[in-house]
């Protein structure tokens, strides 16, 4: 087995690394915050005290965290994992950031002989923690299939879709989809449930109907309609809005570069920055 290295152990973060240190990987771990760090040293990881430790010590060196300075932080400068890598190495950048950090990386990388993967994730905290995630790769597809056992340790359905930095991209696509159809849900309960419609009933028809989709089966926004919704939670945070938001600014941030006009994903912005600024 590889020795693996994993920097992030957030939300989504913690419960991947946890499935590598129980399937057996020999796994380096670092993260801003020691409890997930202890956690991941109970399952039988080594703590690692800088990302650059981290990369010392790994031959496949993951990253999972929030944004793309982020992730500049934690690849560049003295301490980073670009310092303490060698030839030969991979890194898995599996966060969701702008595939122009993501490209910039991994040409940096390349001077220096490391191969880069992009592998965004799909899939809620629940499904990190059961190794179910989706998982979208980009990079040379030799370097894909050496990583791909590890990947599957992580996700049930992996996919290669392209060059470096198309994970980015695909992941990107899909969530500007997620994102305006889910929009679509809610306000088609709205307007039902408001002129008198039982949203079990609305639940029912659009599920036999064209309004059928993956939100609607997961993301119901009135209590007690399917077995799973954050609404049978109170709304209990998940992927949050901040969360959405970075994405979408990041999916506006490349339509404009690009010239690509992104109607109704400008108006999914505005209505996701208004639910922010509600709380």
């Amino acid at each position: 087995m590889k020795q693996l290295g994993f920097i992030g152990l957030g939300t989504m973060g913690k419960g991947m690394a946890l499935n590598l240190a129980r399937a057996g990987y020999p796994l380096a771990v670092h993260d801003i915050r020691p409890e997930p760090v202890q956690e991941l040293v109970k399952a039988g990881a080594k703590a690692a005290g800088s990302p650059r430790e981290v990369a010392e010590n790994s031959e496949v060196v993951i990253t999972m965290v929030t944004s793309s300075p982020h992730v500049e932080q934690v690849m560049f400068g003295p301490d980073g994992v670009l310092a303490g890598m060698k030839k030969g190495n991979i890194i898995i950048d599996m966060s969701t950031i702008d595939p122009i950090v993501t490209r910039k990386v991994a040409a940096t990388a390349a001077e220096k002989g490391i191969d880069m993967l992009d592998a965004p994730v799909s899939g809620a905290p629940p499904k990190a923690a059961d190794g179910t995630l989706s998982i979208m790769v980009g990079g040379e597809k030799e370097i894909f299939e050496q990583c791909q056992p590890i990947l599957e340790v992580m996700g049930e359905k992996i996919i290669h879709v392209g060059d470096v930095g198309m994970g980015e991209v695909v992941k990107l696509a899909n969530n500007l989809a997620a994102c305006i159809a889910g929009i679509g849900v809610f306000e088609g309960f709205l307007f039902g449930v408001k002129l008198g419609a039982d949203p079990k009933v609305l639940y029912e028809v659009m599920s036999a109907s064209s309004g059928n989709s993956w939100v609607l089966q997961t993301r119901v926004p009135y209590p007690n309609v399917i077995p799973q919704s954050p609404a049978n939670e109170d709304f209990a945070p998940g992927f949050t809005t901040d969360l959405m938001a970075k994405d979408l600014g990041l999916i506006l941030s490349a339509a404009e570069a690009t010239k690509i006009p992104l109607l109704a994903g400008s108006l999914a912005r505005q209505l996701v920055e208004m639910a922010r600024a509600a709380g």
